[in-house]
């Protein structure tokens, strides 16, 4: 009986060790940003708003950077930075690539997903938290279809009629390879 209790304390250690080296494993996963809308923070209004985005860096265009990512490796929307004064009282759908001349419609292979400001009233632009949306599949859609180039365009659509005061903000949208 002794002989299993000490074990267990033994091995109790190396357990925790093995459990805390896994996830600084994964914390440490390489990160690459692809394309950024760098700049002023991007203003949402009562109709679309269009971002371009584009790689932070000269030299590799999007589409080759798209076309660089590795079949293991994942490719995501980010909304960095959500501030609004009020409430906007409405969701915001968001594209990626919607091509000009073509109504969004949360039913095209375009929609990424949708974000709100619940939490963002009165909050920084440097809040830390952010929104993330997987568009590895859309994207390797859009490449095969040769409608990336140098950069693409997210745009962002209210759901509904926002609220005139609200002056909702995104300090960042940029696609991030993880």
């Amino acid at each position: 009986m002794r002989t299993g209790r000490w074990a267990f304390w033994l091995l109790l250690p190396a357990a925790v060790a093995a459990m805390t080296t896994g996830v600084n494993a994964v914390a440490a996963e390489h990160v690459e940003t692809l394309a950024t809308s760098a700049g002023a923070p991007v203003a949402l209004g009562t109709g679309p708003v269009a971002v371009t985005l584009a790689p932070p860096t000269a030299g590799k265009a999007l589409s080759a950077r798209v076309a660089s990512v590795g079949e293991n490796r994942k490719v995501y929307l980010v909304a960095r930075g959500l501030g609004t004064d009020e409430p906007p009282e409405t969701i915001y759908q968001i594209y990626l690539g919607l091509p000009p001349g073509v109504a969004p419609s949360p039913d095209a292979i375009y929609y990424v997903g949708s974000l709100n400001f619940f939490h963002a009233v009165g909050a920084a632009r440097s809040d830390p938290r952010f929104l993330s949306f997987d568009v590895t599949a859309l994207l390797r859609t859009l490449q095969s279809r040769h409608s990336l180039g140098d950069t693409t365009t997210v745009t962002i659509v209210p759901a509904g009629r926002p609220r005139a005061s609200a002056k909702p903000v995104i300090a960042e949208v940029a696609l991030v390879e993880q």
